[in-house]
């Protein structure tokens, strides 16, 4: 017997009849899935919701927008975007220019340097 909000309840007391149709319900619904293949084997044959079953959770980051200044309603935005193994281009109002990831790395922010403010990541595998 255990107590619960002050109320007596005895755990070895048989289950009341809305628990055991609960019960019903749910033992009905796994017997379908497995009837039809359903839902469970769909879940053991992927690693998630559009991953295949490989996907070990790796991650690269490809694109980054910072933010350059000491306020949040002043400074500047600018866009960092990954084109290839170390190429990355920024964009700075209407220029364009390349830089590499070793620029890209040095975004620590803080006062007037160029802090990451959002990082897109797109999953490697």
């Amino acid at each position: 017997k255990s107590e619960e909000g002050g109320a007596k309840m005895d755990e070895d007391a048989p289950a009341a009849p809305a628990a055991k149709a609960e019960g019903a319900a749910a033992e009905k619904a796994m017997e379908q899935d497995d009837d039809e293949g359903g839902d469970a084997a769909a879940a053991m044959e992927s690693a998630g919701p559009g991953l295949p079953m490989d996907f070990q959770g790796n991650y690269e980051v490809f694109a980054i927008v910072t933010h350059k200044g000491r306020l949040a309603d002043g400074g500047h935005y600018m866009g960092w975007v990954r084109q290839e193994k170390d190429d990355w281009l920024v964009f700075n109002d209407d220029e364009v220019s390349p830089c590499k990831t070793e620029t890209v790395m040095q975004l620590k922010g803080g006062g007037d340097s160029d802090m990451a403010y959002l990082a897109f990541y797109r999953f490697k595998n």
